[in-house]
């Protein structure tokens, strides 16, 4: 257990100096954000002492919740007892090569090679290098395009910014790099003729091949995609996306990259949502669940046929971070993985999915505010009538019990994605803090 005595609220002069990350610093002009200091189980405790649902694990992040602090602090404190850091530049440590193999065990077959970040921006950052020098290795250096998806985010470092499809996102920063295309992706409504799951299919898969011959495939390097979209809202593809995917990258001579920053380590029901949605992926990107966010780890895992052209001769990946495969975090990896085992946090989602689908399902119909409930696994999202509801639907349903977030970006939508650990109890109670919150603003 993570308890903490509450505490006072921070001096609004204080907290004015630490920048947060993605807000808006106005909205706290006059008073203090909330300030979060313990937690327990799927719950998080604010300096008031309130006991929240967190909703959105930490943004996608608290696999396992919050009640193996000691656990995990063990595991830290004897790998600093031991080797509190070392770069892993022409030299390793015996925490990231542990950590390499049982990821490489838990990922899909093919992907054999493990390259360890700081997190999710770069991770993408590291692949989409990777995949550049890929094709120069192999002689074929017009392959510089990367083929990615409308209203996807993957990062906000310049390149990881660049392959996301959010304009708002995008447009302060630019120009970015020339070298990406956005395909329309999965949200069924862009394609209004599709009126059967295989015409949706279709649809779907030939936006990707109509952009890869539109650019030339000689051209192209990469197709990158989230299995389950996060922007937009938790956008699921239609049956079959992932194989008809593999086959025109085959086709066209393309690596297939899957972004799992959000959906690896049992967000979806399984290890990685790739192998889970039949992606077989040459790269995938990931962070957040590895550590249940307890240590900042992300990285990216590849085939042998990716790295070949890098081990020829006197080849170089002339890339890389001071704390990559930072010993104390891959120690804390290891410690959370043990942790996700024993407790079957991913066959705990299985069993819960369709439980979470019903109760997301009487949410909709309980509320003229919202369009629809959708997602795979604990990862889900609530879309919205109107984007002007979002903060007074997320603020009723934080009064209610449960933390929500909400997500403009592209659709008007409240992400839903509690830890994996949740019960069914504890997910009725989200639901009910939900529906009450929905009750208030209508």
């Amino acid at each position: 257990m993570s308890t903490h005595a509450p505490a006072t609220e921070p001096d609004q002069d204080t907290i004015s100096h630490e920048w947060l990350s993605w807000t808006r610093m106005a909205d706290f002009s006059d008073h203090a954000p909330p300030l979060i200091v313990g937690g327990e189980g799927p719950y998080v405790i604010d300096a008031d002492g309130r006991r929240m649902f967190d909703g959105v694990s930490g943004l996608f992040t608290t696999q396992i919740g919050y009640s193996h602090g000691a656990e995990l602090g063990a595991a830290a404190a004897r790998q600093l007892e031991t080797l509190g850091f070392y770069p892993n530049w022409a030299a390793t440590s015996p925490a990231p090569v542990e950590l390499t193999g049982q990821v490489t065990a838990l990922s899909p077959e093919r992907l054999s090679r493990v390259f360890f970040t700081s997190g999710g921006s770069e991770a993408v950052e590291s692949a989409l290098k990777m995949i550049r020098l890929h094709w120069l290795g192999r002689g074929e250096p017009l392959r510089r395009k990367v083929i990615a998806r409308r209203g996807a985010y993957h990062g906000c470092t310049l390149g990881a910014l660049s392959l996301t499809g959010i304009p708002g996102a995008r447009a302060p920063f630019e120009p970015l790099l020339p070298d990406v295309r956005h395909a329309e992706n999965t949200d069924r409504r862009n394609y209004p003729d599709a009126t059967r799951d295989s015409a949706w299919l279709d649809a779907t898969t030939a936006a990707i091949e109509r952009m890869i011959v539109a650019e030339g495939p000689h051209t192209v390097a990469a197709v990158v995609l989230e299995p389950v979209q996060n922007a937009g809202g938790c956008l699921v593809p239609p049956e079959g996306y992932g194989a008809r995917l593999r086959e025109i990258c085959d086709r066209y001579g393309i690596l297939l990259w899957c972004d799992e920053v959000i959906t690896g380590f049992g967000r979806l029901g399984a290890w990685f949502g790739s192998e889970l949605l039949g992606f077989d992926a040459d790269v995938v990107t990931f962070a957040k669940g590895i550590t249940s966010g307890q240590a900042p780890l992300g990285g990216m895992l590849f085939t042998d046929d990716v790295a070949a052209p890098l081990l020829d001769g006197g080849a170089l990946y002339a890339h890389g971070f001071t704390f990559g495969g930072h010993p104390l975090a891959c120690a804390v990896a290891l410690a959370n993985l043990a942790i996700m085992h024993r407790e079957g946090v991913v066959e705990n989602v299985r069993s819960l999915e369709s439980h979470l689908d019903g109760l997301l399902a009487g949410v909709v119909d309980g509320s003229d505010l919202v369009v629809e409930a959708r997602g795979r696994g604990f990862f889900r999202a609530i879309e919205l009538r109107d984007a002007s509801l979002l903060p007074a639907a997320r603020d009723a349903i934080r009064r209610n019990g449960v933390i929500v977030r909400l997500d403009d970006r592209v659709n008007p939508c409240l992400a839903i994605s509690p830890p994996l650990i949740s019960t069914a109890e504890e997910l009725d109670g989200m639901a009910a803090g939900i529906a009450a919150g929905l009750a208030e603003v209508g």
